[in-house]
């Protein structure tokens, strides 16, 4: 696959920073990554398709009013973790402890992003952004490349391959950023962002870009396939970030960094045609457990015919 010389990556930061406040008040309680999914964690499904990648370390950004969740998760109460042994129930974890097992995870608050932004532009006012967020992960990342990706974004393929190795491949074989692509309907981009393809790679997936839009209107579109939260930085991207300037609103925008990075010519997109679901909406969370049901031939017939039961409820 590859044909230049570029680090495998071993690291990926989930951005986890958002207080949920669509699912208060649940989220009062419960950071919105560790909502299930049936049984596992929105949390715990991204966690395993890192390590099908070959990622061995994670960095979870989130904020300090969440801390207490993450920790309660990946390092449960010694009470707890007895209690479920003397019932017998330990079988319920052996997919959680295998995937702990193999990673490394360390958790940090996205504010560290936010002092770091300030002090390099001696700014005192508050900065917002996707950008600054991605700034907390500078000392940890080392210098290498690293995958980033949203927390409340679930992404599956029917026969379980990984998303993200799909982006590594196209890493290894450009040693450009990437960007993890989708078609939507044309008439909906502008509620994301949109690519300008150039030439295919080794696949029909996999495309050098020469820009990408944030929420262009549709007659400035470039194409149909937006860029997820879903992408590859390099080294780099910090010095690109503290350098960026801020949007109309405020906000330091991660799209105008790749923007730039992909007008010199160093971006490509790995596209996605697997099921896609926002679980940091109500709709999107739901159906993201529909679609886990349905691969269980066992309860796929159920969910078939409750979802043709209430569609003749309610008339639809």
């Amino acid at each position: 696959m590859s044909n230049l010389k570029t680090k495998s990556i071993k690291k990926a930061v989930i951005l986890a920073g958002g207080l949920g406040t669509r699912f208060l008040p649940a989220t009062l309680a419960l950071a919105k990554e560790l909502f299930p999914i049936c049984e596992n964690p929105i949390l715990l499904y991204h966690l395993e398709d890192l390590i099908q990648a070959g990622i061995s370390e994670v960095l979870i950004v989130g904020n300090k009013l969440k801390e207490d969740s993450f920790s309660s998760f990946l390092t449960p109460s010694k009470e707890y973790m007895s209690k479920i042994k003397e019932d017998n129930k330990l079988s319920y974890l052996e997919k959680y402890n295998d995937i702990l097992s193999k990673l490394k995870i360390t958790y940090i608050n996205q504010e560290l992003g936010t002092e770091e932004f300030k002090s390099a532009n001696n700014i005192s006012n508050e900065v917002r952004g996707s950008s600054i967020a991605i700034l907390a992960c500078k000392e940890w990342s080392g210098g290498e490349p690293f995958v980033v990706l949203n927390g409340d974004d679930f992404c599956k393929y029917n026969d379980n391959h990984s998303v993200i190795r799909e982006m590594i491949d196209v890493f290894e074989f450009t040693n450009d950023y990437v960007i993890l692509g989708r078609e939507v309907d044309i008439e909906n981009i502008s509620k994301y962002s949109s690519m300008k393809l150039n030439k295919k790679l080794f696949s029909d997936k996999s495309y050098k870009i020469d820009d990408i839009i944030e929420k262009p209107k549709k007659e400035e579109a470039p194409s149909n396939i937006m860029g997820f939260a879903k992408y590859i930085f390099k080294g780099d991207v910090f010095d690109k970030i503290i350098k960026s300037k801020p949007r109309g609103n405020g906000e330091y925008c991660i799209t105008d960094v790749l923007s730039d990075v992909a007008k010199s010519g160093n971006a490509s997109t790995s596209i996605f045609t697997g099921n896609y679901y926002d679980c940091g909406s109500k709709q999107g969370l739901q159906m993201a457990g529909n679609y886990v049901l349905m691969q269980d031939k066992q309860t796929r017939e159920y969910i078939i015919n409750e979802i043709e039961r209430l569609k003749s409820d309610y008339k639809v």
